[in-house]
């Protein structure tokens, strides 16, 4: 019963969410690696955000003008503010009061996409409509109260319909923020409270953890590990200590499946890269992903010659998930790496050559352009739609050429049909024409 009432959150929250363009996602879809893992075992840490602590003592007028900054920036758009009355009509349906430095937030935007990485701070009519969706489907289901999603928590950051972040308004002096799954239902301290989720949001933008890079905004989680850090109180940092004395015991002790649970559910800590190198030299394939997953991460240089030893690795999973986590370092390719990443285009494993593929993006490389466009005269449309997304995000008009060839190929009718596509399925005739149309469309603008 309890899956069920997870899926049914799930699947009905879905229907809140805005409606998508027809823009076919190119984004590096790592696969789905819990099933690999099967049961695992990891210390029990406890976590680092201690919600029994005050929330933060913040200036609301400076860490808004500074977050606006930050979001024009990023090209993040916030929704218009709304008024005092308009939140007083809607707080009515919620089971408590909103906390003033809450009110504060409606009366500055009423809702931020992108506010963090992948979460949005939902309007507060949203919060309501969410609300009311998650405990009608409590007591359809059959839960008490004190089973399913807590009566006092507000959804008011969410991601995907199904992770939320969470305020606990079940006391008016202490407003702690939980991040909530819904297929987990376990509770996840997260902020002390609006203070502290502000102060650390806005450290977190200005030091570049934050940071918009294409069309997705991305996050660099030891730069936010050190937001954090920045605004916690020293008892706070010693539980930050003890966890990372406790995991690197694990690190150097634990294999098999332990070790790769480790690896996934540790915090974000620079000393941790050394140990996971080291380790790199003994490790098999599944546990090399979960390494490679834990540097795409962390976005360290520090990792990168590594991972370039990695896309020699004759598992294609290696090579694979070190590509992928190359294209998640911002520093620049050495010649070398981009001639790696091109001979890559000619692997034999399919996602090899779509991550070396993305790598080459990230990096603007413009020594890839005569190769991308010869291997996108010799490909299939689900390899030339990333192809193309990466020709149009480097910019060289060399590419333009043979986007307009292929612009001109296809006929005056197209077959409209969606098709249910994996990571690099061929679209649909209409959704890959519209993609080069776009393409084109973008080359007109630089």
């Amino acid at each position: 019963m309890q899956f069920l009432h997870r899926l049914l959150i799930a699947t009905a929250s879905l229907l809140l969410l805005p409606g998508c363009d027809k823009k076919i996602d190119t984004s590096v879809e790592t696969p789905d690696i819990s099933s690999i893992a099967g049961l695992r075992k990891v210390p029990d840490i406890k976590p680092s955000v201690d919600v029994s602590l005050p929330d933060a003592d913040a200036n609301l007028s400076e860490l808004f003008s500074r977050l606006d900054k930050q979001f024009s920036k990023n090209n993040i758009q916030p929704s218009a503010p709304i008024s005092d009355q308009e939140i007083t009509a809607l707080e009515q349906q919620l089971p408590c009061k909103l906390p003033p430095i809450l009110r504060a937030m409606y009366r500055w935007h009423n809702g931020i996409p992108d506010f963090i990485p992948m979460y949005e701070l939902l309007p507060l009519d949203k919060v309501v409509e969410q609300y009311k969706l998650i405990k009608r489907i409590d007591k359809e289901v059959g839960w008490q109260e004190g089973e399913g999603w807590p009566l006092h928590f507000l959804p008011v950051l969410q991601f995907d319909g199904k992770e939320h972040i969470a305020l606990d308004c079940k006391t008016s002096d202490r407003t702690p923020l939980f991040h909530y799954f819904v297929e987990d239902g376990t509770p996840g301290a997260r902020y002390r409270g609006p203070g502290h989720l502000l102060q650390v949001t806005l450290s977190s933008y200005e030091s570049g953890a934050y940071k918009r890079e294409f069309e997705h905004m991305e996050v660099d989680t030891l730069a936010e590990a050190r937001a954090f850090r920045q605004h916690a109180f020293a008892s706070e940092l010693q539980t930050m200590e003890d966890k990372w004395v406790k995991t690197k015991k694990f690190l150097t002790t634990a294999k098999g499946e332990n070790f790769r649970a480790m690896v996934s559910s540790m915090a974000p800590d620079e000393r941790a890269i050394p140990l996971l190198i080291n380790k790199l030299h003994d490790a098999d394939p599944e546990e090399i992903v979960d390494i490679c997953h834990a540097f795409g991460s962390f976005k360290s240089e520090a990792t990168r010659p590594a991972l370039n030893d990695l896309l020699k690795h004759k598992s294609p999973l290696a090579r694979n998930f070190a590509a992928s986590a190359l294209s998640k370092l911002r520093g620049p390719q050495s010649q070398a790496e981009t001639d790696t990443l091109l001979s890559l285009l000619e692997d034999s494993d399919k996602l090899v050559q779509l991550s070396a593929i993305e790598a080459l993006k990230h990096a603007k490389s413009y020594r890839a352009i005569d190769t991308l466009i010869d291997k996108l005269h010799r490909s299939k449309p689900g390899m030339q739609v990333y192809i193309i997304d990466t020709l149009t995000d480097i910019g060289d008009r060399r590419a333009l050429p043979a986007l307009k060839e292929l612009q001109a190929s296809f006929p005056a009718k197209l077959d409209n049909t969606r098709y249910g596509r994996t990571r690099g399925g061929d679209p649909s005739p209409a959704d890959f024409k519209s993609s080069v149309d776009e393409a084109i469309r973008r080359f007109g603008q630089h």
